[in-house]
C-alpha cells in the first residue's frame, strides 16, 4: 500500500489544473488562418465526410429511409456541443481544443482521456475518407482495384477490412507531406477543393427546385396500387449507395477537401499532449514554417495503418464513440467552470525559490479568508437550495458533485431507454418507476445547479440557457454512445487499455511532477 503522503500527491497531480498563457496567448505555431481559411476548412470536413460517406454507410446499415431523423439528431448534438466549444474557444483561444479544455476545467486525467479519444477520432476520420475515396476510385475503374487486392491480398481475420487497401494509404501519406509544408500552403488547396465542392451541391440543389413539383408529394387513388413499387427502389438505392456521385468525376473534390479537414487537427492535438508531457516530446517539434511536422507525420503513418487494415463499418462506428465523448466532457466543463469562484488563465512566470517559499508558507500557515471558509463550509439542506449569491469554494464543490450526479442518471437513463424498452413498452411497474425516478432525479439535478452562483466573468461567447442546454447536449451525447454495438466498445477499450500502457510508460511525464506550468492550487474532487 502507497503512504498516504505519495498517495495524496500521486491524487494531486491526477486532477490538478493547467493555466494557460494570458499575455498574448503565445504559441509556437504559426497563426496565418484567417476566418475564410477556418470556414473552409469546416465546411469542406464536413461535407466531404457527413454528405458522402456517412449517409450512405448509415442509411444502408442502421437507419434505413430515417436517415434524415438521424441527421436531425446528429446536428442537434452538433450544435449543442458547437456552443460549448465556443465559449470554451473564447476562453482559451490555444491549440488543443477540448483537451486544452478539459485540462483547464477538470484536471489533467480527463484530459489525457479526452485526447487520447480525439486522436481516435481524427485517426478514424482521416481513415474513413481515405477508405471511401478508395472506393470511389474503385467503382470508377470498374471495381479493378478491388478484384486485384481480393485476389491476391486477401485478409480473412474478423473485424479486419476484406483487403488491405494500399491506395487509402497513398493518399494520406500524400496529403500528410502536403501538410507538412504549412498551414498556409494547405489552406489554399483546400479553398479551391471546397469551392467546387459547393458550387456542385449548389447545382444539386438548385436543379432539385427548378426541377421538383410540390405535387409529386401527393398521391392520388389510381396511384395508390403502385406504391408497392417503393419497396422495390428501396432495396435499389441500397445497391447503388457507393454509386451517387460516379458520372460526376468530381468526388476526388469532395474527399480531398474532407481528407484534409480530418487531417489538420489531428498534428494539433499530438503537438498540444506532447508538449505539455503526456506524449513523447519528439511530438512538440516543429519545423521552419512552424507547422508540427513529426506529428503530422506521425499522424499520416497511424491514419494510414488504420485505413490499410479496417473497413469503412468499423472506422465509422469507433469514430462516433470518442467524437461524442469529447462532446460529453466539453458540456460537463462548461458547466463546472462557469460555477467556480475564480477563473484565471494567465500563467504566471516560474522561478523555483519563489515557488519553494510559497509552498512552505502554504504548508505552515492559514489565512484568515480560509478559516472564514472553512467556517462557512458547513453543506445542508439550507445551502444547496439557498447558497450565497456569490460563488465560492463550497457552492463549486456542490456544482461538482450535482454534475457527477447528473453524469449518473443520464447513463442510466440511457441504458433503461435501450435495454429496457420492451419491458416499458408493457408497462412492467418496476421499468416504468425507475424510469420515472430517473427522469425526476434528472429534472431536480439541473434545477439545483441552476441555483447555484455563477461566475460573472464575461467572455466574447458564453453558453445560453446554463445549465439546462449543457445538460441536454451530455444526455444526447451519452445516449447516442449508448446506442453503439459491442464490437465497437470492445475496440474502443483496446484503444483506452494502449492509452493506459503509454501513461504507465510514461508515468514522470504524465505526472507532471516536474512540470511548472500546472496549478497544483486548483482541485476538481
Amino acid at each position: 500500500m502507497l503512504p498516504c503522503g505519495p498517495a495524496l500527491t500521486f491524487v494531486r497531480c491526477l486532477v490538478r489544473k493547467k493555466n494557460v498563457k494570458g499575455e498574448g496567448l503565445e504559441d509556437s505555431l504559426c497563426r496565418c488562418l484567417s476566418t475564410l481559411d477556418l470556414i473552409a476548412l469546416g465546411v469542406g470536413s464536413t461535407l466531404g465526410a457527413g454528405v458522402y460517406v456517412l449517409a450512405g454507410e448509415v442509411a444502408k446499415s442502421n437507419s434505413g429511409p430515417s436517415i434524415v431523423v438521424s441527421f436531425l439528431i446528429a446536428a442537434l448534438a452538433s450544435v449543442m456541443a458547437g456552443l460549448c466549444y465556443a465559449e470554451f474557444g473564447a476562453r482559451v483561444p490555444k491549440t488543443g481544443s477540448a483537451y486544452l479544455y478539459t485540462y483547464v476545467a477538470v484536471g489533467e486525467l480527463w484530459a489525457f482521456i479526452t485526447g487520447w479519444n480525439l486522436i481516435l477520432s481524427y485517426v478514424i476520420g482521416t481513415s474513413s475518407v481515405a477508405r471511401a475515396w478508395s472506393g470511389t476510385c474503385d467503382e470508377l475503374l470498374g471495381k479493378q482495384i478491388g478484384h486485384f487486392f481480393r485476389t491476391y491480398f486477401k485478409m480473412n481475420y474478423p473485424g479486419l477490412a476484406e483487403y488491405p487497401d494500399f491506395f487509402a494509404v497513398f493518399l494520406i501519406l500524400l496529403l500528410s507531406g502536403l501538410l507538412s509544408f504549412g498551414v498556409k500552403e494547405s489552406a489554399w488547396v483546400n479553398k479551391i477543393f471546397t469551392a467546387i465542392n459547393i458550387l456542385v451541391l449548389l447545382f444539386v440543389m438548385i436543379s432539385g427546385f427548378v426541377k421538383g413539383d410540390v405535387d409529386n408529394w401527393r398521391i392520388s387513388e389510381e396511384y395508390l396500387i403502385n406504391i408497392s413499387a417503393i419497396t422495390e427502389h428501396f432495396y435499389f438505392c441500397l445497391i447503388l449507395k457507393h454509386c451517387a456521385f460516379n458520372n460526376l468525376y468530381l468526388n476526388y473534390t469532395f474527399f480531398c477537401s474532407s481528407l484534409l479537414g480530418s487531417m489538420f487537427p489531428l498534428p494539433r492535438i499530438l503537438f498540444a499532449m506532447a508538449r505539455d508531457g503526456l506524449l513523447f516530446s519528439f511530438l512538440a517539434k516543429v519545423n521552419k514554417r512552424q507547422a508540427p511536422l513529426v506529428a503530422t507525420l506521425t499522424a499520416g503513418v497511424i491514419s494510414a495503418v488504420m485505413a490499410f487494415l479496417f473497413d469503412l463499418k468499423a472506422l465509422v462506428d469507433i469514430m462516433s464513440i470518442g467524437t461524442l465523448l469529447a462532446y460529453s466532457l466539453v458540456a460537463t466543463c462548461v458547466l463546472i467552470l462557469r460555477y467556480q469562484p475564480s477563473l484565471t488563465y494567465e500563467q504566471p512566470k516560474y522561478y523555483p525559490e519563489k515557488a519553494a517559499l510559497a509552498a512552505s508558507e502554504r504548508e505552515s500557515a492559514v489565512s484568515e479568508s480560509q478559516i472564514n471558509m472553512i467556517q462557512e463550509s458547513h453543506f445542508s439542506l439550507q445551502t444547496l437550495i439557498n447558497p450565497s449569491s456569490l460563488p465560492t469554494e463550497q457552492t463549486a464543490t456542490t456544482v461538482n458533485c450535482l454534475v457527477g450526479l447528473l453524469a449518473f442518471l443520464v447513463c442510466g437513463l440511457s441504458a433503461l431507454t435501450t435495454y429496457g424498452t420492451h419491458f416499458i413498452a408493457n408497462l412492467e411497474p418496476w421499468s416504468t418507476g425507475l424510469l420515472a425516478a430517473l427522469v425526476v432525479s434528472f429534472i431536480v439535478t439541473i434545477l439545483l445547479i441552476q441555483r447555484q452562483p455563477q461566475n460573472q466573468q464575461k467572455v466574447a461567447f458564453m453558453v445560453p440557457l446554463l445549465p439546462f442546454l449543457p445538460s441536454l447536449s451530455i444526455l444526447v451525447n451519452i445516449y447516442l454512445m449508448v446506442q453503439l454495438s459491442a464490437d465497437t466498445w470492445i475496440r474502443f477499450s483496446i484503444w483506452m487499455a494502449l492509452g493506459r500502457y503509454i501513461c504507465s510508460f510514461k508515468s514522470p511525464s504524465l505526472l507532471g511532477l516536474m512540470n511548472p506550468v500546472l496549478d497544483n492550487s486548483i482541485f476538481c474532487l
